[in-house]
């Protein structure tokens, strides 16, 4: 039944590197043997930050409402912070609604690194909140570098680390790694080298329902918020897929009603949108073959 999904990966004419789907019966993967076995996600990355901060919220050591600034001294945001963000939320970040309207730099881009300086965090916050926080949206890469470092202050470890403890080696992750910026800290917005399978792997947490082994790793109340309202989780055309792609045409994507979760790596630097449209297709006939079209379990 998978063949529908991975003959659909092979018949891509940009480079794919690998792909995985796994459900209750297992995990299925496909590497290209000339390609390494772990691969730039881009931001495939926000999944897992997300992700990490759907576990603080679980154990209590986070909040959706908390103030970003208030987990920073004012050495910390520096004296040109924009008054704006004392207003914005861990829940802003999360839906690219922190007020943001126009990022003159991306903090996950080689040629801008220069551009912004070392210091990441003061960069983000000297940028103008330009609408009220909630009300507007705007993707930005920045967001997610800022939640890195509310996870890390809410955590007391870099948010790269905290991810190892609480998700990479409960899930079984092989081979993978964080980019970190100039002072050491996690991009968030992107910089996830990593397996897809092991990717798979996180997807399946959130079809299970942030359960593993029988334990809550993730609350089910931050999985429905987090579908709800997009906190690095997007419904493909109204079904019941959800997912977060990447740039270049990579993908971490799930099924709460079926259970099951698949993503994939490759490069298409025109194509990207178009190839993981394509691929998310064809995840969808690969659970209408095998689970049943939903409306047919009616």
């Amino acid at each position: 039944m998978s063949d529908v999904f991975f003959d659909a990966v092979k018949k891509e004419t940009d480079p794919m590197y690998d792909a995985a789907v796994i459900t209750d019966d297992g995990i299925e993967y496909w590497r290209n043997e000339s390609c390494n076995f772990a691969n730039n996600g881009h931001s495939v990355t926000k999944f897992f930050i997300s992700s990490a901060v759907g576990i603080l919220v679980t154990n209590g050591s986070l909040k959706l409402s908390d103030k970003v600034t208030d987990f920073f001294t004012k050495e910390e945001t520096g004296d040109n912070i924009d008054k704006g963000w004392y207003d914005v939320t861990v829940e802003h970040a999360l839906q690219h609604k922190t007020g943001l309207l126009h990022i003159p730099y991306g903090v996950d881009e080689d040629e801008h690194i220069s551009l912004i300086g070392e210091d990441f965090l003061k960069y983000v916050f000297s940028l103008k909140i330009e609408a009220a926080p909630g009300s507007e949206y705007k993707y930005t890469d920045a967001d997610y570098y800022l939640l890195g470092r509310v996870i890390e202050k809410a955590a007391g470890m870099n948010a790269y680390e905290f991810i190892r403890e609480k998700i990479a080696k409960p899930l079984g992750f092989k081979q993978w790694g964080m980019l970190l910026c100039p002072m050491g800290h996690t991009i968030g917005g992107g910089g996830l080298y990593s397996r897809s399978d092991d990717n798979a792997k996180l997807g399946f947490l959130w079809a299970n329902k942030g359960m593993l082994d029988n334990k809550k790793i993730i609350s089910y109340d931050y999985i429905k918020a987090a579908m709800e309202n997009d906190y690095a989780a997007t419904s493909f055309r109204n079904t019941d897929i959800f997912l977060k792609t990447g740039a270049k045409g990579q993908c971490v994507a799930y099924s709460l009603k079926r259970r099951a979760a698949a993503a994939w790596h490759g490069y298409s630097e025109k194509d990207g949108n178009g190839r993981n449209d394509r691929l998310l297709l064809a995840f969808l006939q690969y659970l209408d073959n095998k689970f049943g079209k939903l409306e047919d379990q009616l």
